[in-house]
This record gives C-alpha cells, structure tokens and sequence, in this order.
C-alpha cells in the first residue's frame, strides 16, 4: 500500500521498500513493482552511518563510503532503474530504505515532491517500526510461581506498585538493613529508574540529580553507571566492591548511607529488570555493619524470586490492558457492523453484491450503496488504515462526511443538472472528507477511497479515486479499462487541504456503460492475496477471472471472484481485509 501510494502521487512506475533487520546487517525487499525476487544486500557498520547521513541519494553518485553497497545491490537497481534512494528512519535507528525508479516526463523531483517524499518516508518508517515492534511482543501466558520463604507475599501481589513496594520492604527486612530501593531498567532510554523506595525520604539524602518523576540513573555511553556495569557479573564485582569503606563512586553517594549492596534481578529470557539495593545493615544495638559475602548469596536468591513476582506483575497488567483492547475491539466490531450494509438495494437497471471478510474481529475497510434523492445512487467503497477502535470511528465519520456531503451535493445538481457541476461538486466533497478526517485523526490515520455517482437513466457513472485500487471496468466484448487511474488524488486524511491542493487536486471523470458492462470494486486485500509461495494475486489475475465469470450475475461474480481468491490462497494466511463491490449493468 505504502508503495503504492508513493509510487502514485510522484507518478512513478517503477520502485521498491527494503526492510532492515539488525541482526543480521542486511537489507530485504518487502515490495517491489515489477513484483520479483532479489536477494538480501548486506549492509557494513560504516555503510550504515553513512546511509543515516544522507536523506536522498543518487543511484548514479553515491557517495564514497556507499559504493561498495550500491555495487552489491546492482541487480535490485538495474531491475526496477533506481534512480534515487531514500533512507527511511526515527531519530537514528536505520529502518530500511525506498528505491525509486525514473520520474514519468521529468528527470527530477521538485522541492514540493521531495518534502512530500520526506513526509511519506516519515508515515513508512513509523509503520516499519510499529511492525517490528509487534513482533517482538511475546504471546505467551503468564504463569505464577511460588516465591522461597523468605518472600511469600509477593507472589500473590499483580500490582506492578503493589509489587515493587513489597520487594523492597521483604528485602530490607532480610538483611536486616535501614534502606532499600528498586530500580527497574528502561532499555529504551538506558536508564535506572526509580520504582520504589524506602524509606520514603530515602533521597533526600542523595547527592545524585533528581527529577519530577523520581530519581533516575543513565547507563549509556559518558554517564554515571557504564552500558557494562547492567551485566550480572558486573553488578556482582560492584555489590563486592561495595562492602564498607570500599563503595565505588557510582554508589556512596547514591542514598547518603555508609554502605550499600546491589544485586541484579534477572527476567525468565535472562534479561537484566533492573536493580535491588540495600543499604546499611543494621546489628543489634543499632551499629551499622558490613554486608557480608553469604549477604551477597541470601540477596541474591531473593532478587531471581522478585524477578518472577515482577514479571507476573508486568503480564497481569498486559493482560489487563488486553482484556480493555478486547471490549474496545468488540464495541469497535458493533461499530462496524453497522457501517457495512447487510444487504445492498436494487437499482432499476442494475444488480449489485458485495463481499466483506475482515482479517480479524475488526477490519478497515467498508462499502456503501446509497440511494440519492434524485434517482441517483452513490456506490462507496474505502480502506482505512489501522484496525480497532481508532479505525472503525474513522470509518464511521468517512460515513457520516459522505451521507451529509451527497445530501448537500445533490441539492446542489437539482439546480444545475449538468457533468461539469457534477465534477465540481464530487471534488469538492473529497476535499471536505480529507479535511474531515485529517482533523479526526492522527497522521498515521487515513482512508483510501473511490466514489462512484451513477446515473440509471443516461448509464454514466462519474467517479472520483483518492489513493485508492482502481476499479476493473469490463466490457461485455471483453475488453477492460482501470476507472480513476490517471487521476488518482492523495488518500482521504494524510495531509491537510492546502498541502493537497498544492499537491495534486481531487478530479473526477465519467464513464458510459452499457448492457453487460461490469464494474468490480475491491480493496488492496483482493490483490494482495498471499499464497505459501508468496507469489501476490495482483491484478492481472483478477482481470482473468473477471473475464471469466463476467457473463453472470452481480452475484455470481462476486463468489466466482471470491472463490478465485480463496483456491489462490491455499493453506496461506491471510493478511488484509478482503472487500468486494459488483456492480453489473443488465
């Protein structure tokens, strides 16, 4: 979709999106037109600085420290013509990157086209990101285990607060100790932060910075506590270090105390949560001592044990927070079944069917079939970006802006009943739904959309494509033609309305149909079918199979096509919303 759009609104044929993964240094192709494929291209340490520098780059003069790159990703460039590469990341994180073939009559970009390049870089890195994200999310369940003697409260505490409070006091009352902190580890940020301490004006005798939000230690590189000193056998020598008299600068000052010990609490993967420290260890009498060597040992065990107890907490917060997106998800589902029209209404002269299979329990896209005041009808279908809640709301007002912009517009073509009002009116609805949108959501928000205004008594079907799937026009003699594509406008909701006018404005052409003409609206999901070779469906089969089935009925194509998909498919998974809209002339 991402290079659909990007290749559309620069009117370029020819392009690619690569997708970066750490691991292993290199670089794959995620899509590409023409659809083949092509290796991974292996990407060096000094490569990927030089690839971060860069915003655009000339597949003719690359820089020095580039070359060796662009010579490994020959193939990839002859095939699609690359002419400019374009570095997609956040902040300094490398994501992956854009290639971009020849520019249709001009040789190339403008300054307007490469800002809108940035901004649609930015939309791709972000969803690069969001997905990489997702997969790193871990499905399993959560389990409870039963802590030692020493901690048997804290297994049955699932408040993450409630938690790292009884941690700390079960802690200090253990080693008999006047002090004790939690510090959990944001790997984001490379930062210690302050969970829970005690006693509760433990700080005010630390000479370490504070903040608002408690205190909080940095790792990273030219900071207090070294990226090193978080591996476990790092934290040990520096709990050792610790014992009285011998505290490392990283630590004395830290709570104000004489003396403190550190121990690192381990997650289930091995991973560092963060820290457990005591401090001051008290005898009886109240003289303060030093931690002992099997000290060490005893906090050390508890520390594995709080691991398990933290972690619970954390899933039993996941699981809530999952249990909320659940409801949302089932009142995002209501939402949606509503939108999406049970059954679709006959127009005089002409059969109509439509298909919807979300990919989950809530999808994005939608279709209408809605019947005008003056005879006319408006068929509707979109594609909104996301799933859940956000997107079935967005769908709801594209809904609601398209109802109340077909009223207004017909009232409007009833005093000047001719195409070039039409066109005006039809473009001027798209650009109050762009602006009706784009103030609803977020930037990663938007909606694909096609609207068609058919009139039964001429047979002319005036439409209107922002930014999405042309329609397939067949002809009864066979012969075919894509609706909208040589005046596709940017998505509903990406940009604002003066960045679009500035862009490319919202045009609308007509059609003529006639008897057996077919008309088959689908979204993205159709031809973006997967089968477990992940060979695309793509157009051209849909073609063919429209072809096929053309001489039936509205719905005998729609499960002919349907069924065409599915037997593509196979075993494979699907990956989008699968939406199609007939409308076949009798």
């Amino acid at each position: 979709t991402y290079l659909r759009i990007t290749l559309g609104t620069l009117q370029i044929r020819r392009g690619a999106i690569l997708r970066y993964h750490s691991t292993g240094q290199n670089l794959d192709v995620v899509a590409a037109t023409p659809d083949e494929t092509f290796s991974s291209i292996l990407v060096e340490p000094d490569e990927l600085e030089a690839l971060l520098k860069h915003p655009f780059i000339e597949n003719t003069a690359p820089p020095d420290a580039l070359k060796p790159f662009f010579a490994r990703s020959a193939k990839l460039s002859e095939t699609i013509d690359i002419r400019l590469w374009i570095p997609l990341k956040i902040q300094d994180e490398f994501l992956g990157m854009i290639g971009l073939g020849k520019f249709l009559a001009r040789d190339a970009l403008e300054t307007w086209e490469k800002e809108l390049l940035t901004t649609l870089a930015h939309q791709i890195s972000i969803a690069i990101a969001y997905s990489q994200m997702v997969e790193g999310i871990q499905s399993e369940k959560f389990r409870l285990f039963m802590l030692a003697e020493s901690a048997p409260q804290i297994c049955q505490l699932l408040q993450p607060e409630a938690a790292a409070e009884q941690v700390v006091q079960q802690a200090v009352s253990l080693l008999d100790a006047n002090a004790g902190a939690l510090m959990l580890t944001d790997t984001e940020q490379q930062a210690l932060e302050m969970h829970y301490a005690f006693p509760e004006n433990l700080l005010e005798n630390s000479t370490v910075q504070d903040n608002t939000n408690g205190l909080v230690i940095s790792y990273g590189e030219d900071t207090p506590l070294s990226e090193e000193a978080m591996s476990v056998e790092v934290l040990k020598s520096v709990v050792k270090e610790g014992i009285p008299g011998h505290c490392l600068p990283k630590f004395d000052t830290l709570f104000g105390g004489k003396n403190l010990m550190a121990v690192p609490i381990p997650g289930r993967d091995g991973d560092i949560l963060g820290v457990l420290v005591v401090g001051d260890k008290e005898e009886r009498g109240g003289r303060i001592t030093s931690f002992t060597d099997e000290d060490v040992i005893l906090l050390d065990s508890f520390a594995k044990q709080a691991g398990v107890a933290i972690e619970n907490a954390q899933l039993h917060q996941e699981a809530l927070e999952a249990r909320q997106l659940q409801a949302e998800m089932e009142e995002a589902r209501k939402i949606q079944v509503n939108l999406i029209p049970e059954t679709l209404p006959d127009i005089p002269g002409y059969e109509v069917a439509g298909h919807y299979e979300p990919r989950g329990p809530v999808g994005g896209d939608y279709y209408d079939c809605i019947a005008l005041p003056t005879g006319h009808w408006g068929l509707a279908i979109a594609d909104v970006s996301g799933k859940g809640m956000q997107a079935a709301l967005l769908m709801a007002t594209l809904r609601a802006g398209l109802i109340s912009e077909l009223s207004r517009a017909e009232s409007v073509e009833q005093e000047t009943p001719n195409q070039s009002s039409l066109y005006a009116e039809i473009a001027t609805m798209a650009m109050i739904l762009n602006s009706l949108l784009y103030a609803s959501g977020t930037e990663e928000k938007y909606a694909t959309f096609f609207y068609s205004h058919l009139n039964p008594e001429t047979d002319i079907l005036t439409t209107l494509n922002a930014g999405h799937n042309p329609p397939l026009l067949i002809r009864k003699d066979g012969t075919y033609k894509w609706l909208g594509e040589d005046v596709g406008g940017i998505p509903l909701g990406m940009f604002p309305n003066d960045m679009v006018s500035s862009i490319a404005d919202y045009e609308a052409e007509h059609v003529q149909l006639a008897s057996g003409d077919v008309i088959v609206y689908y979204t993205d999901g159709v031809t973006e079918t997967v089968n477990v070779e992940d060979d695309y469906y793509e157009e051209e089969r849909l073609v063919e199979a429209s072809k096929a089935c053309k001489d039936e009925s509205a719905e005998g194509i729609r499960k002919y096509l349907h069924n065409a998909v599915m037997e593509f498919q196979g075993e494979a998974d699907q990956f989008d919303d699968l939406t199609l809209l007939i409308l076949r002339k009798e």
